[in-house]
């Protein structure tokens, strides 16, 4: 996946200015107590982290590790910083990033867990449920701001987009991933909301809005915005193509992330720095990497697994 300049930029930045304290000592016990407490994930992924971090607590009879829910960016500083050991994103480190751990004598481990993808979502009474990449691309970049240029029937006015925090891994995979040599306009159509929940709520009360939230979401059966049992949103299908059909258009569900049909796919990631073979974030680590239970608690949230071979079905979400 392409790394932003930007990125380069403030690590650069604060390697050059010494924000990152420099230790090439291995933490002591009191420290590593703290360090090891927490891991941090992109609020984006919580639903099926919880559920990793419940099957896990339930089999292993030892000191449990507890979940920070914050954006991507805050995450991978907590990280740099050696608060934590662990966290949970949807990018892998950086060349400068691995590089300083190593020179901090921390072994870097990026495991790749799962494959999700990013989902559009709008109000169940907007007409339109077909989208084109380039399409949601010119929206991104403010070049289309109406549904009447998509739909020159649509009576929904101006399209607002909903993200859950512009910290988070899904505006940054936009931006990445998407945008190509366009840059996301945000003083318009573009609004944050802070979290995945708070952008389903958003689509609830805006018949002109699109949500984009994890696919993770879609299958949240714990959650009341669980996106497959709301009857007030509906998932729309996104194709390549340079005009969107029912045939040549998809949902982001298990069958079509799995065959790369459903254009917005990124990868889940376990980065842990732990020390110690026997550490918690090591653990937990590695249980989520593992085939049974770790991977296939992602498959049976409706992600497809990076690691072990399980047959999907073609599920349609409508």
């Amino acid at each position: 996946m392409k790394r932003t300049q930007f990125n380069n930029f403030i690590i650069g930045l604060a390697l050059s200015i010494g924000l990152f304290p420099s230790c090439g000592d291995k933490p002591s016990d009191n420290a590593y107590k703290e360090q090891a407490r927490y891991f941090a994930a992109d609020e984006s992924l919580s639903p099926v982290i919880d559920e990793e971090l419940d099957i896990f607590n339930m089999k292993n009879k030892r000191d449990s590790i507890y979940p920070l829910y914050i954006n991507e960016q805050e995450a991978i500083e907590k990280l740099m910083n050696r608060e934590i050991l662990l966290v949970f994103t949807t990018r892998a480190l950086t060349p400068q990033e691995e590089n300083f751990l190593k020179e901090q004598q921390y072994k870097p481990r990026c495991i790749p867990l799962a494959y999700d993808a990013l989902a559009l979502i709008v109000n169940k009474a907007n007409p339109d449920s077909l989208m084109t990449v380039e399409n949601f691309r010119k929206i991104m970049a403010g070049e289309i701001t109406t549904w009447k240029e998509l739909n020159p029937d649509s009576k929904l006015g101006k399209i607002k987009v909903a993200f859950d925090n512009p910290k988070s891994g899904t505006l940054r995979f936009v931006v990445d991933s998407i945008m190509k040599d366009k840059k996301v306009k945000t003083d318009g159509n573009v609004k944050a909301v802070m979290t995945s929940a708070e952008v389903v709520e958003y689509v609830e009360n805006h018949e002109n809005a699109i949500g984009v939230v994890g696919s993770i979401w879609l299958n949240d059966q714990r959650d009341t915005t669980n996106l497959i049992y709301n009857r007030t949103i509906k998932v729309m299908r996104v194709s390549k193509a340079a005009e969107a059909t029912r045939a040549n258009s998809y949902t982001p569900d298990q069958y079509n992330i799995a065959y790369a049909y459903y254009p917005f796919i990124r990868t889940l990631y376990a980065i842990c720095i732990d020390p110690r073979s026997t550490g918690v974030p090591r653990a937990f680590s590695n249980f989520c990497w593992l085939p049974n239970p770790g991977q296939l608690i992602f498959f049976n949230a409706g992600l497809f697994p990076a690691r072990a071979d399980y047959s999907v079905r073609d599920v349609v979400i409508d």
